[in-house]
């Protein structure tokens, strides 16, 4: 396994920039810049994305079961002044909606849960450490050039690529200096 430092920049412009300060003391087979789709859409789950269930759709079941139920009996209720078919009805129509209305009402907003740490999509340019000794120098330079988040990590690197990357996985920041 090979020691990692990567970071995560806006623009393949400020990568190519953060690369060229690094040019002095690294080799161009120790640099890898790639690509990070945005979290959930990696294609590592068989029918694509990479997740089995979308994180803000957790609560969506529970909220739309106890929505439906009161809208099902209020339009009972209601529909009960027509007779039993419109009771029956009102209750189906009332509960149809109020399950519509639940399950949207209870999905998350765009903040994945507090226990998902996910990597942002952006350009991530990689850099095997040949010498343990540059570790802090790539750091600075990364953070130099812009690097909006510097990570750290054993892979396999391999003819110049970081070959077991993980999307999905969470990634382990570098502490701030």
């Amino acid at each position: 396994m090979d020691r990692i430092i990567a970071g995560l920049f806006q623009t393949k412009a400020t990568a190519d920039r953060a690369v060229t300060m690094m040019g002095g003391y690294l080799s161009q087979k120790d640099v890898c810049i790639f690509h990070n789709n945005p979290p959930g859409q990696h294609d590592l789950a068989p029918m694509g994305g990479d997740e089995h269930v979308d994180p803000g759709s957790r609560d969506g079941a529970e909220s739309s079961l106890g929505t439906a139920l009161a809208g099902g009996l209020a339009a009972g209720a209601i529909g009960m002044l027509g007779g039993p078919v419109v009771a029956l009805a009102a209750a189906g129509v009332g509960a149809y909606t109020g399950s519509m209305v639940g399950a949207i009402g209870g999905l998350g907003d765009d903040n994945p849960p507090p226990d998902a740490v996910r990597r942002p999509a952006g350009v991530i340019v990689a850099v095997r450490l040949a010498f343990a000794g540059d570790e802090q120098r790539v750091i600075t330079d990364l953070r130099r050039g812009g690097a909006v988040d510097i990570e750290h990590a054993n892979g396999i690197w391999d003819d110049g690529d970081w070959s077991d990357f993980n999307p999905a996985a969470a990634p382990q920041m570098v502490a701030s200096a």
